[in-house]
């Protein structure tokens, strides 16, 4: 834990040397900001956050308190705290998957007002909200953004006598999920381990892909009033899609559906055997950038390809403030300072995790860092929502566990996602 060390004689001191130096622009911001003490729970890899507390204590007088915490570990964390009425921090680390349970108990401040009013209006990515909102309230801000992208082999590409460059206008072509399979054919070898697409369809990594077909069509997961309605034509029609690439088209490595991780599917990839890979976009620093890479440098990437549109799922992550804060001007002022359009500069260009602000994505210092930053904002130019609920684990064990039966071809694809729906209403009974 970083315990402030700041005082009123050593703030007087500062403003003092401020003063000195003829920096009075410092001493007013000091003076006009909150520079009460301030708890922070950061999430453990969140150094990127934690590098900027001493530009933070330089602005307003103060330098926050921290506790950091791995993600697996935050549920309990949290919900130990808040239940026992006690506040685990004036700003703190919020995963998508929790904001709307925390918020339905009461347990997150309303940010509405701070989003809308000052954030979007300075370059904040709309559609990275989306998991936030609940209620039509958003008890979350996105301090990191990214969502599965796609990355293709160049080298199969040109060896099928395929434009390796074409697949990156593919989000912006209707249908082009269409087109995707016609080149998957092309490259598909399976007598030499040779496949056009890989995946993680195992366990509820098929979401992300079973998602963005889904919203591609015109679909939804949950509708307005967080109903299960992933049953619908553009459901059937999305997973329709996956059974047809697994068992007509042949096109997607077999072994997709007991891959659960990006880590289980990247072997293939990264060895040259598989044309089209559907995940995250860090894969493509490791696909370009190591020396054990079969695809070193000819590995390309681009948002999803389209069936009425793009789209994918959110995998953001948030800041929010406990509604038991002791500070929570001072956690308001924190988000506001870290999602400032320097700040996010500074997080793209040193550190892995692509910045929310718009503006932040196309500098040239990100884009150095992160050169898929432009793949991730065009992605989120699209729909993105992941369906988050107060029972989103619950339905989403669900949901997956059908489509998997679906993949084994146990049930047509829409008896598949009626059952989700029946059993989904039936466990919320």
């Amino acid at each position: 834990m970083i315990q402030s060390q700041i005082n009123r004689r050593s703030l007087l001191m500062g403003l003092c040397a401020a003063a000195a130096a003829g920096n009075w622009s410092a001493i007013a911001r000091a003076a006009s900001g909150n520079g009460d003490p301030i708890k922070l729970l950061l999430g453990s890899h969140m150094d990127y956050l934690v590098n900027l507390l001493p530009a933070y204590e330089a602005e307003f007088g103060v330098l926050p308190s921290v506790e950091q915490v791995t993600t697996p570990d935050l549920v309990v964390k949290l919900n130990s705290n808040l239940i026992a009425r006690r506040s685990p921090g004036d700003t703190i680390f919020l995963t998508a998957a929790l904001i709307a349970g925390l918020a339905d108990k009461g347990w997150l401040a309303d940010l509405t007002d701070l989003v809308e009013e000052e954030l979007l209006p300075n370059g904040l990515i709309a559609n990275s909200v989306t998991a936030a909102n609940y209620q039509g309230r958003a008890y979350g801000v996105p301090i990191t953004i990214g969502c599965p992208i796609m990355h293709w082999n160049k080298n199969l590409l040109e060896g099928s006598g395929l434009d390796p460059e074409a697949p990156s206008s593919w989000h912006a072509t209707p249908n082009s999920w269409s087109t995707l399979i016609e080149f998957a054919k092309e490259i598909n070898d399976p007598d030499n381990n040779v496949y056009g697409i890989t995946d993680n369809w195992g366990g509820v990594g098929s979401i992300f892909t079973f998602g963005s077909l889904l919203q591609g069509g015109g679909g939804r997961l949950l509708d307005d009033d967080l109903n299960p309605v992933m049953n619908s034509e553009a459901g059937v029609e999305a997973l329709s899609r996956m059974v047809e690439m697994l068992h007509v088209h042949n096109v997607v490595d077999p072994a997709v559906v007991t891959y659960t991780w990006v880590f289980d599917a990247s072997p293939g990839y990264l060895a040259g055997q598989r044309g089209f890979f559907m995940t995250w976009p860090f894969i493509a620093g490791i696909a370009n950038g190591s020396d054990d890479s079969a695809v070193k440098g000819r590995s390309g990437y681009a948002p999803y390809p389209a069936l009425e549109t793009s789209a994918s799922v959110d995998g953001s992550e948030f800041l929010g403030i406990p509604s038991i804060a002791k500070n929570p001007e001072g956690g308001r002022q924190f988000i506001k300072f870290a999602t400032s359009l320097e700040n996010q500069i500074l997080q793209g260009a040193t550190s892995p995790w692509a910045p929310s602000i718009d503006a932040a994505l196309g500098h040239p210092d990100v884009v150095s860092n992160l050169p898929f930053a432009e793949v991730i904002r065009t992605s989120y130019l699209y729909p993105v929502d992941g369906g988050y609920s107060t029972d989103r684990e619950q339905w989403l064990e669900i949901l997956t566990g059908q489509l998997s039966r679906a993949f084994a071809q146990e049930v047509s694809p829409k008896e598949a996602l009626d059952d989700a729906v029946k059993l989904i209403n039936s466990s919320r009974a």
